[in-house]
């Protein structure tokens, strides 16, 4: 207690502290189902006769076209509901409350009788006290740990090894080990509600369209414009008119190369999927070629769930501008997105269709070819003596604010897709997708534009919308590389021709105003301007 100053107050300061102990957090609750053995057997048993319920359709190339679209709806959701239901039968869903953390998948049986025996020891010298069995746990207990070390350590060196040329897996790892993976599985606050989360991603693109259209009158650029001719792009003899069907070994290497993850909209787990894919192979392939040779998605693939991560594992979890959304799609969506892009890749690669200075998302043109090429350049550049003027642009919610008309436009008119093959309009269209939280699922809302983060088309769609850029900026003479929606421009000139880099600023006038007209919101705050060149300089 403090004593009274009369100048101040006629009451006395107390000031005290305890400590308050924070409630346990609420315990996890989850879905799955008991899969022993037994179950799976039992469930290979019961495949044949589920789906002998599927309708039989005539799958060839040449005799698809009567198909209608809600046929092949209903032929893919008989398909794949009749697995549920058969998987409900013999291991429906419980309800489970996560309880205990899964072991370390380094932790073997040695380390775990070390551990105890360390235990059995520790026991020892509590109820004896004497120094000799305190000795003899203390060594005991460095030896465990010297075990536990090593087998850590194996672990990663083999996995590291397996996976040497997977950049993006060897990435992912060390931001693993070091703490600082950027995908981490947030803890959401109990407040916050899966329509909170749906409401601000909606509201946040909204807000960027609608800050494009009041730039769209002060802009003379017509999105039209530059889609240029097929003649000009590639011919008129390299056009796609069609997708070919995919044979069983194609499908087959399609599923081993994918990775087991679930989503929930998934029939079954994607590992149950792949262990009885001999028996069911049929039938998706026959799902697969549908949707191929028709040139229409079925509805139940063009569902997709939002998952909400973190951008930062630093960043507050209570507020929504911290999350980035990804889209969760169902596991077979994805096989027939893979079978499309592999096709459109060929296409694209065979006619010299991609940008020449696009890396990502197509093959042996990584993050390393990007840094590579523009630090080769700027390195060149400064030991002729030249200062290099570096600018990165950043765009607000890229993949989210596509418009789908200019889009297919592109895809039509300056890739040369047409026909069956112009499959891109029915993915495209009459998508939907929801967001959950906490196990509580949001409204569904509908998707007018954009194109899917988490999808394997997603990205690739996006390099395509971007073609014309890449004309525009060569024009001005700039040199720049991408990578997906980051762009990077870079102008090197002699200490004295300061005059050039106008050039520079009327490329970048001529970026934004493109980029205003295909509606895409230049981040001027997250734009950056870097210098280089050398020291004296």
């Amino acid at each position: 207690m403090f004593p009274q100053n009369p100048l101040l107050s006629d009451h006395c300061l107390i000031t005290f502290e305890f400590l308050l102990s924070e409630p346990p957090p609420p315990a996890k609750g989850f879905y799955s189902r008991r899969l022993s053995d037994t179950a799976v057997a039992l469930f290979k048993e019961a495949i044949p006769s589920a789906l002998s319920s599927v309708p039989c359709l005539k799958i060839q190339e040449d005799s698809c076209e009567n198909l209608s679209p809600s046929q092949i709806d209903h032929f893919v959701d008989t398909a794949t509901g009749s697995l549920r239901v058969a998987l409900d039968a013999i291991a429906p869903l419980e309800r489970r409350i996560a309880t205990r953390r899964k072991s370390a998948p380094w932790y073997n049986p040695q380390t775990r009788n070390l551990k105890q025996t360390v235990r059995k020891l520790e026991r020892l010298w509590r109820s004896t006290k004497s120094e000799g069995s305190r000795l003899v746990w203390q060594d005991s207990l460095k030896t465990y740990k010297k075990a536990l070390r090593n087998a850590r350590a194996s672990y990663y060196s083999s996995l590291i090894e397996k996976n040497k040329n997977n950049s993006r897996f060897l990435f992912s790892t060390v931001a693993r080990l070091t703490e600082s993976h950027s995908s981490v599985e947030p803890c959401i606050p109990l407040d916050l509600t899966s329509n909170d989360f749906m409401n601000f991603f909606n509201d946040k693109i909204l807000t960027i369209k609608e800050k494009i259209d009041g730039l769209l009158p002060s802009t003379s650029a017509d999105p039209s414009s530059d889609v240029g001719t097929l003649d000009a792009a590639v011919g008129p003899d390299a056009c796609l008119d069609a997708f070919s069907s995919i044979n069983l070994d194609q499908l087959t290497s399609l599923f081993s190369k994918s990775k087991s993850s679930t989503c929930l909209l998934d029939p079954i787990l994607t590992k149950l999927l792949k262990e009885v894919f001999p028996l069911v192979s049929t039938s998706l392939l026959d799902i697969m070629n549908l949707s191929l040779l028709t040139g229409h998605v079925p509805q139940s693939f063009k569902v997709t769930v939002i998952k909400h991560l973190l951008k930062k594992p630093t960043l507050a979890s209570e507020v929504l501008a911290n999350y980035r959304p990804i889209s969760n799609l169902p596991f077979l969506s994805k096989i027939l997105e893979k079978s499309v892009a592999n096709q459109l890749c060929d296409f694209l690669q065979n006619n010299a269709l991609f940008q020449e200075f696009q890396s990502g998302f197509r093959a042996h043109h990584s993050t390393e070819t990007a840094l590579v090429k523009i630090t080769n350049d700027l390195l060149l550049a400064s030991d002729q003596g030249l200062i290099s003027f570096l600018v990165l642009l950043d765009l607000s919610a890229a993949f989210d604010t596509i418009d789908h008309c200019i889009l297919l436009q592109r895809l039509e008119h300056l890739i040369g897709i047409k026909g069956t093959a112009l499959w891109f309009k029915s993915y495209l269209s009459d998508r939907s997708q929801f967001v959950l939280v906490n196990g509580e699922s949001s409204k569904t809302n509908n998707v007018g534009h954009g194109v899917p983060q988490g999808s394997v088309l997603g990205p690739i769609l996006f390099t395509l919308y971007m073609l014309p850029l890449g004309d525009l900026i060569r024009k001005h003479r700039i040199n720049f590389h991408c990578y997906a929606d980051d762009t990077q421009l870079y102008l090197s000139i002699k200490p004295e021709e300061t005059d050039q880099l106008v050039r520079l600023q009327e490329c970048l006038g001529d970026i934004k105003t493109w980029m205003t007209g295909n509606f895409l919101m230049l981040n001027s705050e997250k734009t950056e301007v870097i210098p280089i060149g050398p020291e004296r300089l």
